[in-house]
């Protein structure tokens, strides 16, 4: 405990404590000595000590044993707890020094030993109480990330909601276009053999009435048979085609189900999109604004109230991409028009998300940026860009297989500036942007659909 003997304390010595008989209520010399028979103790006290005792409590009991027994007297002795023993660290009796327990152990008054180890604990207890402040707050950090936790389900439900609601939309649409286009065809089709049919009935009823007319003339007399011979023969001398079937009459079954699927998804590059890289919300510093569909990040005045979780950005308005690379060639641009402060390029995965960096390679960091009108490589020492024009926007092309990272201005074949140190097993996009006005945005990629032939 620390407890030394000095620095105004003096250790009392054991045999001037045993020599002079003492009350076992007070702990001073006997004034007026009364023997209590106690089966417990057997002590004495002041008869004015036992007398002062009795009329506060009402009772007649022994004053050390009055109460829990050994509380305030020693269990080997019987006498009052007076001392402190620094060895054993626990109070003591005038008579426990003198014992082999206690041979040679240094002790000092009970009232000083209790203000010391107070002073002492209250010591102690500082490392404790900051220790349970760090748990307090990481608990009330793991409440809030609680909450937040609910809070993204719900707006990633509804999200996602939307987003397949947009493509039932598109997918109802294409449906219903489809199954007019084959009641279209269905309708002409049909109105096409209805004309046909009845053309085919006028035919039929004119040769079943000639049918009819000269099997009547066969039935005449002979006189009267061969006086309408001429007539009659002559209507089975018209000339008649055949009849003739429609070609394509029936429905394109085929060009309404075949590839019915494939043909809707290349469709689909109208409406759907691709973006090479997303921003990760829990990295971004809570002053960001994240866009819906990830791709969009405006940083704001005020900040937003965020759980500091380990992969969040916590000073500089940073953030990374929701993908990391380990191999490969990947190219990503990002919208820069107009926006006066960014930061772009890709960061080593293991960086620390707290405080503030240094934006070089030696600190996990390959970006180019632009402050105060200056567009700068983050290189070391920084390296100006020769920049016939501002961008509008910027190029990222990362080759992990040759360690490289290059940027572009789309606009000019030129490169900006080419990174060749990239020394780390996976990297993430990197994002900063500290203009209030105007944001970044990963610009999408349209689809293309090729089907590969089979050639045997």
């Amino acid at each position: 405990m620390g407890l030394e003997q000095g620095d105004g304390m003096e250790a009392v010595c054991p045999s001037s404590l045993e020599d002079e008989p003492s009350c076992g209520a007070c702990g001073e010399v006997f004034a007026e000595p009364v023997v209590l028979s106690c089966v417990c103790c057997g002590r004495s006290f002041c008869g004015a000590c036992l007398l002062r005792r009795w009329e506060r409590s009402g009772s007649q009991d022994c004053p050390l044993c009055d109460g829990e027994p050994g509380s305030t007297a020693c269990a080997e002795h019987g006498r009052r707890l007076a001392l402190f023993c620094l060895e054993d660290l626990r109070p003591v009796c005038a008579a426990c020094p003198g014992a082999a327990r206690h041979s040679g152990h240094r002790v000092y008054p009970l009232k000083e030993a209790a203000h010391d180890c107070k002073e002492e604990l209250k010591n102690a207890l500082i490392p404790l109480q900051e220790n349970l402040n760090l748990f307090e707050k990481a608990k009330l950090n793991c409440d809030q990330m609680a909450e937040h936790i609910k809070s993204q389900a719900v707006h990633t439900e509804r999200q996602i909601q939307e987003e397949f609601e947009k493509l039932h939309q598109f997918l109802r649409e294409e449906e219903e276009a489809r199954i007019a286009s084959l009641k279209d065809e269905e309708e002409q089709k049909s109105e096409l053999i209805k004309d046909k049919i009845e053309g085919m009935d006028g035919e039929i009823s004119y040769i079943a009435d000639s049918i009819r007319a000269i099997k009547q003339e066969m039935r005449s007399e002979d006189i009267a048979f061969l006086q309408n011979y001429r007539a009659t023969i002559k209507r089975t001398w018209s000339t008649m085609k055949d009849p003739e079937m429609v070609s394509g009459a029936l429905i394109d079954v085929a060009k309404h189900l075949g590839n019915l699927r494939f043909n809707i998804w290349e469709k689909m590059r109208e409406v759907v999109y691709y973006t090479p890289v997303t921003v990760d919300p829990n990295t971004a510093a809570s002053c960001f604004l994240v866009s819906e569909d990830l791709t969009t990040v405006q940083c704001y005045k005020e900040r937003f109230d965020l759980p500091d979780n380990p992969e969040r950005f916590d000073i500089s308005a940073e953030m990374l991409g929701a993908e990391g690379f380990c191999s490969g060639r990947h190219s990503w641009e990002v919208d820069v028009r107009d926006n006066t402060y960014w930061v772009i390029g890709v960061a080593r995965d293991s960086i620390d998300r707290k405080g503030k960096h240094i934006l070089t390679p030696a600190e996990g960091f390959w970006t180019i940026r632009l402050r105060n009108g200056e567009y700068k490589a983050c290189s070391a020492p920084w390296t100006p860009l020769n920049m016939s024009r501002e961008p509008d926007a910027i190029r990222v092309t990362l080759d992990m297989d040759r360690g490289k990272v290059t940027f572009h201005d789309p606009r000019v074949r030129t490169a900006l500036y080419t990174f060749t140190d990239i020394l780390s097993p996976r990297v993430l996009p990197y994002f900063c942007t500290a203009c209030k006005l105007y944001p970044l945005r990963i610009l999408p990629r349209r689809l293309s659909v090729t089907p590969e032939y089979y050639h045997g």
